[in-house]
């Protein structure tokens, strides 16, 4: 791969992470019991694009929908870890892993499968 097609692929997590932090925002307010602190978004698009970055670049030679799995499950486990180690309830932890690992999913499909349809990217 070029560059430029790590510059896409970056911006591409990106548009990824994003809409998994905006699904994410609203499945939060729903309850009291899931409020978390303004940070704890900010932190997951930055921890989140890294990590889904990575896992991207590593799981290049597999197709698509494969890799919309892979990465979901890396991410939302990456960062479950991450709020563990923080001290957020286990419950929580391990109920938002699910609902993670279920928004990236959403969200890694419509993207992929849109970048995919269209052959814009050479990554796939």
């Amino acid at each position: 791969m070029k560059i430029k097609d790590y510059v896409i692929l970056f911006f591409v997590t990106l548009i990824i992470i994003l809409i998994f932090t905006a699904l994410d925002y609203f499945t939060h307010g729903l309850s009291p019991e899931y409020s978390v602190p303004g940070y704890y978004f900010s932190n997951k698009i930055i921890f989140g694009t890294l990590i889904g970055f990575l896992a991207l670049i590593f799981l290049n030679k597999i197709n698509w929908g494969k890799r919309a799995l892979l990465t979901s499950l890396i991410v939302s486990v990456l960062l479950q870890t991450r709020y563990y180690l923080e001290g957020y309830p286990k419950k929580f932890v391990f109920e938002f892993m699910l609902f993670h690992f279920l928004m990236l999913v959403v969200s890694s499909f419509i993207v992929f499968w849109i970048l995919y349809r269209n052959k814009k990217v050479k990554f796939w």
